[in-house]
């Protein structure tokens, strides 16, 4: 972990390239750093000026008379490495540079000066945030380095004026998305620790402030906003530790289209990675994907007031003074998974001494105003919050008009300190601020969105149940690996691409049950095999440089009888000849064709930098074209494998009275563990397909293929 103490929070700021002039970007930031009451000292440093909005100026770092700790660099990007190094001989310790003019401009001369920079970070060992930044926010300290506008004025609140419990980290490497989500919460009074922006990332990357804020517990939810990962061991090594902390990730990451890439590759010289590998990571373990910057931070609202009283399970308990509004809120719950089920007896009996005649106290509780005036929110949500059947209660308020809520604030309060139960508040109407001040003072969120509403509440529920899961199954790779040395050796013989029959032969040598069959070189012997095999039989051709045999006229199936398998024979060679004439042939696989069943294929990649990462779905040759598939990041245990396959949208055909489904948990734990063991040397597997026998009778592997990273990527971290 890299303490960056240093840099988020000094007790000395020096300003370089400052200015007097507002409307500058040079001025603004010292103007922003001057109106929040930061308890440490500010020195203007400027070439130009003698004096900065009344403090002295120094014309450089050297000259001023104390050793400061965080200089903010505003100049053009040719000086920015030559007054680094002045700041190192000054003893400074971190730089946060604003300035851009680096690899986000594409140019080959901004490329080497950002390589220069990291390079000078290395070797100097200064803490160097940025560049292309636009700074960042401490709000316990009021240090604010940054020109944005969301935080210039001295009548801005950084922080809620009540203490509170838990505290959002925004960080993002697009300087206006970060400062985005603090100006979206505001309204909300969502308490912020940190709004921090990393620009290109030349030397510190998100994750690293992250993982700092994590170990110091200067957060507990993160808001990210991610163009990339340039270290991805690292948000393996981050997501871990905030699942195991209890502190959610809630992020969004831009990529996941092709223009999304193109974006994400123009915008901080960031190359967006597989978005496949990157969903597989979030999903292991618990970080939550937004899709805009309200919802994350209503996501953000519910797990910062609930975030240690999580959803129990997924019943809701609803209570409305407008009908429509409960039925539309009912139906969001059934969106996304929730329940809504009728209150148990004792608290409808509770409940209903309460209601009028017309009022129904089955779920959702529907009162009406006068209910609301005489018994008040905080009683109905308390008595809701009592029922057995009930792990989440939403109160639906008009808070248009605040007197009634700021007359129950004690009471808010109160419920929301004392109750075990998350209590959510959706208003139909837009709140008045005073509204939205009373909420966030008691400790309840308030959603103005149905749906944000509802999938937070779904979303806090899942991620107990991930946080549960991962804690109590944490797993290790558990195959025999005493042959793995002479694996290993077998496959660096091997060419790029491994052929279906030397792909099966080193499974088995791992332990792995296949079809593996016999290569044959000519017409005879393809007889003499498939007289020892009996039956009808597949030929296929054995070629490293014909991966798919079917496409180049190398298969031929159900053949039986001598001259009807010389004749296949002679067709795959034929067509060889045609379709791939300078390919080097091992020969050709003979096989006995299995009884047929459900086709699946599974799958491993190992490309991206996350480590092998096994797939499932129905397989043959549609599997492209349907994409119905599901990941996971490896070594997986059976009960992962059945997690996965109920993830598959046609899952309803896994019949466990029809197909046996042990075998191929089996399957998929070996192949996983297959894979971790020769992650360093094995990029891509493919078990396509798959047959699913019926119950009794196992499942068969029938087709595989292997690709090796080349040599040199064979040692890469």
């Amino acid at each position: 972990m890299i303490d960056l103490k240093p840099l988020l929070s000094p007790r000395s700021v020096a300003v370089i390239g400052a200015s007097p002039d507002v409307g500058s970007l040079r001025g603004r930031i010292v103007r922003v750093l001057n109106c929040h009451d930061f308890n440490g000292k500010i020195y203007p440093v400027s070439r130009s000026h003698k004096n900065i909005f009344g403090e002295p100026a120094f014309s450089s770092i050297l000259d001023v008379p104390e050793t400061v700790e965080l200089a903010v660099l505003i100049i053009p990007a040719e000086y920015v490495l030559r007054t680094l190094e002045d700041c190192n001989k000054a003893g400074v310790k971190a730089a946060l540079i604003l300035s851009s003019g680096f690899a986000e401009d594409s140019s080959s001369a901004g490329n080497d000066l950002q390589a220069q920079l990291s390079e000078f970070a290395n070797k100097s060992g200064m803490i160097i945030s940025g560049p292309n930044s636009e700074g960042f926010v401490n709000t316990k300290n009021k240090l604010c380095p940054t020109f944005s506008p969301t935080v210039d004025g001295e009548n801005i609140d950084l922080t809620p004026s009540w203490e509170v419990k838990a505290r959002v980290a925004a960080i993002a490497q697009s300087g206006g998305m970060g400062f985005a989500f603090f100006d979206r919460a505001r309204p909300k009074y969502l308490p912020f620790s940190y709004i921090i922006t990393t620009g290109n990332e030349a030397c510190i990357e998100s994750l690293d402030y992250v993982e700092y804020l994590i170990e110091k517990n200067e957060a507990d939810v993160f808001l990210l906003f991610m163009e990339d990962v340039k270290t991805p061991s690292k948000l393996l090594r981050v997501a871990k530790k905030a699942l195991v902390a209890g502190k959610p990730i809630i992020l969004t990451k831009i990529g996941r289209s092709d223009a999304g890439a193109r974006a994400a590759a123009s915008h901080t010289a960031s190359l967006a990675g597989s978005y496949t590998a990157y969903k597989t990571v979030f999903d292991e373990y618990g970080i939550i994907e937004g899709e805009d910057i309200e919802e994350m931070v209503d996501i953000a609202s519910g797990f910062i007031y609930f975030g240690d009283r999580l959803p129990e399970g997924k019943r809701v308990g609803i209570f409305t003074a407008s009908g429509g509004g409960g039925g539309w809120m009912a139906d969001s719950c059934g969106v996304h998974g929730l329940d809504v089920p009728i209150l148990d007896a004792k608290t409808r009996k509770e409940i209903d001494q309460y209601l009028p005649s017309y009022g129904t106290s089955q779920n959702p509780v529907d009162g009406t105003a006068g209910v609301v005036r005489e018994v008040g929110y905080a009683n109905i949500s308390r008595m809701i919050a009592s029922a057995d059947n009930v792990d989440t209660v939403i109160t639906i308020a008009s808070t248009r008009v605040p007197h009634k809520l700021v007359e129950e604030e004690n009471l808010l309060a109160e419920l929301s300190k004392e109750t075990k139960k998350p209590v959510m508040i959706w208003s139909y109407t837009l709140p008045h601020d005073e509204s939205s001040r009373t909420l966030a003072a008691s400790g309840l969120p308030l959603f103005t969105n149905v749906r944000n509403c509802t999938r937070t509440i779904s979303l806090m529920q899942q991620y107990k149940e991930k946080k549960k899961n991962y804690l109590n199954g944490k797993i290790k790779a558990t195959a025999d690996l005493d042959g793995r040395s002479n694996l290993e050796e077998a496959i660096r013989k091997e060419s790029l691409n491994i052929t279906e029959f030397r792909s099966m032969e080193l499974l088995n040598q791992y332990g792995i049950s296949v079809n593996r069959g016999i290569l044959a070189k000519d017409a005879g012997s393809v007889v003499t095999a498939a007289k020892k095999l009996g039956g009808p039989v597949a030929l296929k051709i054995q070629s490293a440089e014909i991966p798919h045999k079917s496409s180049a006229g190398g298969v031929k199936l159900n053949l039986i009888g001598e001259q009807e398998i010389i004749n296949g024979f002679n067709a795959i060679i034929k067509n060889i000849a045609t379709n791939s004439p300078k390919a080097k042939i091992d020969g050709v696989l003979v096989q006995k064709m299995v009884e047929p069943g459900l086709e699946i294929i599974l799958g491993i990649t190992n490309k991206d930098g996350f480590g092998p990462i096994l797939m499932v779905g129905f397989g043959g040759t549609s599997v492209e074209t349907s994409g119905d598939v599901a990941f996971a990041l490896c070594p997986v245990t059976p009960e992962r494998c059945e997690s996965l396959l109920g993830k598959l949208r046609g899952n309803i055909l896994l019949d466990k009275n029809k197909y046996d489904l042990r075998p191929l948990f089996s399957l998929m734990t070996n192949l996983s563990n297959f894979a971790m063991s020769m992650q360093k040397l094995i990029s891509e597997i493919d078990l396509n397909p798959v047959i699913m026998h019926s119950a009794g009778n196992g499942i068969s592997v029938v087709d595989a293929l292997m690709v090796k990273f080349d040599k040199s990527m064979e040692n890469r971290s």
